[in-house]
Parts: structure tokens; sequence; C-alpha cells
């Protein structure tokens, strides 16, 4: 989800009562254009899934440690919990369509394939929609938008029949058909690196200097490009990656504050609880007791 968002399940309502929950917790569509230039303010984790798919433009789309370049016709289907950030990569105007939902919304589907096998279009998330049917899915995500923001009795059925179709048919398209994905630049490759390097050592020391060299860059240079590259500043990434890894082990764990600090690379407990609470709104100890609600 981008900005104009907020930050937890929430959404906006449609305004009829039958459907209203769906509409709030569960399901959220938004077809949107956007200037040249124009990059996410913020990234973001969310405990729903989403699938972003791109109408006209082009994109770079920076997912947990890996950077996708997204043009016309392609979707990214970002799986739950996964830090993304999207950013400018020409400068021409774009236009996208963002799906959101639930594990809930999609429960009926899960029990007729299999969770493990609807959650394969999120293992594999960058792919390119055939000309040929690309008519057919923007028919598809037309009739979501319509149901969800000109709701009935009816419009509950109608979206998840559509977003089901939608899954089934994103399946069908990796599993049977070769996909043609752009292939990253020489720099962009080894920021791709780092990234993941990153994600696999935040618990340890890792300064700026540090990742320039892993990159061979000096550390002016590979701050701007890391910064163009992933939309993110070296420092932000670095706090964003450890801050998510700290949310989860607060809800699953039974770990103190202190103990969840150290494993995520913060040996000073107190400094990570004014980090967490400048970025999250609120205390660790507060964001376990309202169990993520922020």
């Amino acid at each position: 989800m981008e900005e104009n968002q907020t930050k937890n399940i929430h959404f906006i309502a449609a305004n009829a009562s039958d459907v209203t929950d769906v509409l709030e917790h569960q399901f959220y569509i938004s077809q949107v254009k956007r200037n040249a230039y124009f990059a996410m303010k913020e990234a973001h984790v969310h405990p729903f899934y989403e699938i972003y798919y791109l109408l006209s433009g082009k994109r770079r789309i920076f997912v947990n440690h890996t950077i996708y370049v997204v043009n016309k016709g392609d979707i990214v289907a970002i799986e739950k919990g996964a830090l993304h950030r999207s950013t400018y990569l020409a400068d021409k105007a774009h236009e996208r369509i963002v799906i959101n939902f639930t594990d809930e919304f999609v429960k009926p589907l899960y029990e007729e394939f299999g969770k493990e096998t609807v959650l394969k279009c999120f293992k594999n998330p960058h792919m390119t929609i055939p000309v040929s049917r690309r008519e057919y899915v923007d028919n598809l995500m037309q009739k979501m938008e319509y149901e969800y923001k000109i709701p009935d009795n009816f419009s509950k059925r109608l979206l998840k029949n559509h977003l089901y179709e939608l899954l089934i048919f994103l399946l069908r398209c990796q599993e049977f058909q070769y996909n043609t994905i752009e292939e990253l630049d020489a720099v962009d490759e080894v920021i791709q690196d780092v990234a993941k390097y990153i994600c696999q050592n935040y618990s340890s020391t890792i300064t700026l200097e540090d990742a320039a060299k892993k990159a061979n860059m000096s550390a002016a240079y590979f701050s701007r490009k890391f910064k163009r590259t992933t939309g993110f500043g070296f420092k932000e990434y670095l706090s964003s990656v450890r801050l998510r890894e700290a949310t989860t082990l607060l809800l699953e764990t039974n770990a103190s504050i202190t103990e969840i600090a150290l494993r995520c690379g913060y040996n000073d407990s107190n400094y990570f609880g004014d980090v967490f609470k400048k970025i999250k709104g609120m205390s660790p100890y507060q964001y376990r007791k309202n169990k993520g609600v922020v």
C-alpha cells in the first residue's frame, strides 16, 4: 500500500452495511495515476498480501532485498510481512492498480487447493502478463474495483470470485508460461547483493563503510546508489529490516525486550526502544501489549 492508505488492515470503508466489514478489514483495491518521478515517501510492512499491477509506465519495486524492474503489463505479488517500496525508473507518468487482501478473504481457496499451493504466486513474485491475456486481467481488475466502490449484498461473493480467478490465473501463468523478465544492470545487481547481505546479517554491526566495501564502492557513491536503486537510505533500510524482525519477535515469542534488542542488532535496549517508538509511535512493550495494532 502507498502513503495514502492506513498502516494497518483497517481500510477505507465503502457504504453498504452488509459488506462493510469485508471491505474494511479483508479487501482493498485502488487504481491511481502518478506523475513522473513519484516515489513512495515511506517503505512499509503490512499483515496482508498485495498485488501490484502496472498499467502504464515503468517502475522499480524493492521487496525485502530484491529489486524488480516493472514494465507495463507486469505484476508484483508481495507477501504479507515483506518490506517494500516503489520508486521511479523513467521520466514518465505511470498508472497502477493495487489489491490488498487477507488470509481470511481467500480462506475458501486455501481449503480447495491448499494454502501452500495458493501462495506459490508470492514465492516467485514478479511476472509479465502475456499481451494476449492483458485484456482479461484488466477486466478482472475493473470488476473488482466496481464491486468495491459500489457495493451491494452481492459484492462480497463477486469480489471473492474475481480475486480467486485472478490468483488461479497467476498460478497458471507461473506454472505453464515462460516469463521474460528484464535483467538488472551490473550496479543494481551489486546493490541487491548488499541488501541481501544486510537482511541476512542485521543482528551484527553493519556500518555504511562496511556495506560500501562489500560493493567495492566509496561510501559516498554507495550511499547515493543505494538510495536511488532501492528508495531507502542505508541507515533507513538497516533500521527497517531490524524493526521488522523486532515486531515479529515481540508478537510471536516471549523473549524480553532486551533480548530482542540484542537479537536485532541493538546493543542498547534503551536506544532500541527510542528507535522503535519513533517509527511505530509506541514503545516495544506497548506494541506487544496491543498485539501489533498501532
